[in-house]
C-alpha cells in the first residue's frame, strides 16, 4: 500500500503542491522542493496582531503557521491577507486553489465582471466541455452562481488569492503553493456519492432555488464559523442529500488541504507559512493539521 500511495501522490498530489514560478505561473515538475534559507527573524507570532478570521495553527521553534479563513467575494478578506503578511513575513503561502483554477491568480477583475454580465449558455458549455453530464451540470451551476454574485456585488471572486500571489512576489525567496484537490475530481466524487433519486433532488433544488440577494454586510457574516455551520444545517434539512455533497466538497478537501499544508511546512526551512482558505474549511483543517498521512489522502484522489 505504501508503495502504491507514494506513486499516486507523486503523480496526482505533488505536482499541484509545488511552488509557482513568479513570471510564468508554470508549475515545476521537479518533485524535490527547493529549500530556502531566509535571513529573517524567527520570533513568536502574537495572535492579537492577527485579524479575527485568522487562526494560529502552529507557533513554536519548528514552524509558524497562520490559517486565514476568508469569504471569496469580500474586500476585507483581501486586506486581511496583507495584514497577516506584514505580521508574519512568510516564506511560503498556501492557497485554496488547484492547477485547473490557477488562472484565477491573473484574472483581470474588470474583464471578469464584464464577462459575468455577458455569461450565456454557449460560454458555459465551452467551460464544462469534456465533463460528464451530471458533473458538467454542477460545474455550470457553480460558474453561473459565481457570475451572479460578482454582478450583484461588483467584485470578482478570488481576490484574496490574487492578493496572496501579489504579496508573495514582494518577498524574496517566498513561494506560493497550490493546496487544493483538482476541481474535476471533487465534482465527480460528489455526484458518485449520490444515488439516482438524490441526484434528482439536488439538481431540482439547484435549478429551482431562488436565493436571497446578497449585500456586502451579509457577505461578511460568512466569516463567522457558527453562521457558516447554520447555513450548512439549513440546506441539509431541506435536501438531506447535500450532506453527502458537503462531505466531499468540505470534509474531504479539508483533509487534502491539511495534508498539503503539512507538506508545504516541510518544504521550506524555518517555515513561516500563511494558508489562505475559505472560512468553511478552517475548522476541518485545524482538526486534521499534523495528523494526515499519505494513505489517508490517496483514496480521495480518484474519481
Amino acid at each position: 500500500m505504501k508503495k502504491t500511495a507514494c506513486m499516486v501522490l507523486k503523480k496526482i498530489l505533488y505536482p499541484r503542491i509545488q511552488y509557482i514560478h513568479v513570471k510564468t505561473l508554470h508549475h515545476t515538475t521537479n518533485n524535490n522542493y527547493t529549500r530556502v534559507n531566509l535571513s529573517r527573524g524567527f520570533g513568536s507570532v502574537v495572535e492579537s496582531d492577527l485579524p479575527s478570521s485568522a487562526t494560529l495553527l502552529q507557533n513554536n521553534n519548528e514552524a509558524k503557521v497562520v490559517l486565514l479563513g476568508t469569504v471569496h467575494f469580500s474586500k476585507q478578506s483581501v486586506e486581511d491577507v496583507s495584514k497577516i503578511v506584514k505580521v508574519l513575513n512568510p516564506n511560503a503561502i498556501l492557497i485554496e486553489l488547484c492547477r485547473q483554477r490557477v488562472s484565477l491568480l491573473e484574472l483581470d477583475d474588470k474583464k471578469f465582471l464584464e464577462d459575468a454580465k455577458n455569461l450565456d449558455a454557449q460560454k458555459i458549455k465551452q467551460a464544462v466541455k469534456g465533463q460528464g453530464l451530471v458533473s458538467g451540470m454542477l460545474h455550470a451551476m457553480l460558474l453561473k452562481t459565481y457570475a451572479d454574485i460578482a454582478k450583484e456585488l461588483g467584485v470578482a471572486p478570488g481576490g484574496e488569492f490574487r492578493r496572496a500571489y501579489q504579496e508573495m512576489k514582494k518577498i524574496p525567496g517566498c513561494k506560493l503553493f497550490l493546496g487544493d484537490r483538482p476541481i474535476q475530481i471533487t465534482i465527480a466524487r460528489a455526484f458518485q456519492s449520490l444515488n439516482v433519486l438524490e441526484v434528482g433532488q439536488v439538481l431540482y433544488h439547484l435549478t429551482t432555488a431562488n436565493p436571497k440577494p446578497l449585500n456586502k454586510n451579509q457577505l461578511e457574516k460568512y466569516k463567522n464559523k457558527d453562521y457558516v455551520q447554520e447555513q450548512f444545517q439549513e440546506i441539509t434539512r431541506e435536501v438531506p442529500a447535500f450532506k453527502k455533497i458537503f462531505h466531499v466538497f468540505v470534509d474531504e478537501r479539508d483533509k487534502c488541504l491539511a495534508f498539503s499544508l503539512q507538506e508545504c511546512v516541510r518544504a521550506v526551512q524555518n517555515p513561516r507559512v500563511l494558508a489562505v482558505v475559505g472560512m468553511g474549511h478552517v475548522d476541518g483543517i485545524s482538526k486534521y493539521y499534523g495528523k494526515m498521512k499519505q494513505e489517508d489522502i490517496v483514496p480521495l484522489l480518484f474519481k
